[in-house]
């Protein structure tokens, strides 16, 4: 068989397919139509686990700064030894659930979007239930932490309040040489009180004596 036979048999092969094929030279992708009922879910960036940590760090630090400056001197937090030592404490532990409380927002976020993308098993909607009544330990937890901090501020700036009477009156003490107590006026006024009293009964008993003497 000669050459251009067999060109042309090839030829006519070429023609049938692209017959059978069509002749479209566009790119796939710019062929496919794009189903207005699925639009493409973007994914939105998401902190890492070390900036959520960080950022419930500050947080926490922010909060109970304020609360023991709303109750407490300034000078008195940065110099003495056990509030130093309680405000860190105070602040590890509301960091922590700070953390917790936002991974938990987390992973409620991701859950309920798989949810909606379609993942509708029974099991998800348990976990689902789950998580939700963790969040709500979580919080209820952090109010009352927060609150036990607040109680414990108060009475720290009760002791102070005492202890500095105390040394006031020591120091007062030391000056003048007289022995001071904090409820020496209660006492001067209810021995005063005492004192008229007897004063008046002795006085109606010495008028009794005269009247009885002049009869």
């Amino acid at each position: 068989m000669s050459d251009k036979k067999i060109n042309e048999q090839a030829e006519d092969i070429r023609k049938d397919l692209e017959a059978l094929i069509g002749n479209d030279s566009d790119p796939i992708n710019e062929t496919i139509d794009i189903d207005p009922q699925l639009p493409a879910k973007r994914m939105e960036p998401m902190l890492s686990f070390g900036e959520l940590k960080e950022s419930s760090t500050k947080k926490a630090k922010k909060t109970i700064s304020a609360l023991m400056k709303f109750y407490l001197d300034e000078e008195i937090i940065e110099k003495d030894e056990y509030i130093q030592a309680k405000k860190k404490m105070d602040e590890m532990t509301m960091s922590s659930l700070v953390y917790q409380l936002q991974a938990g927002e987390r992973a409620l976020t991701t859950l309920l979007e798989a949810i909606e993308d379609g993942e509708v098993a029974p099991r998800m909607f348990e976990v689902l239930a789950t998580l939700q009544k963790s969040m709500l330990d979580i919080i209820k937890s952090q109010t009352m932490y927060l609150m036990a901090t607040e109680e414990s501020a108060k009475r720290i700036a009760r002791d102070i309040d005492i202890y500095k009477r105390r040394d006031d009156v020591r120091e007062i003490e030391a000056s003048t040489g007289e022995k001071h107590t904090g409820d020496s006026s209660i006492q001067r006024g209810t021995k005063d009180l005492m004192r008229m009293i007897r004063d008046g009964i002795d006085g109606a008993e010495d008028a009794e004596d005269v009247e009885i003497t002049e009869e």
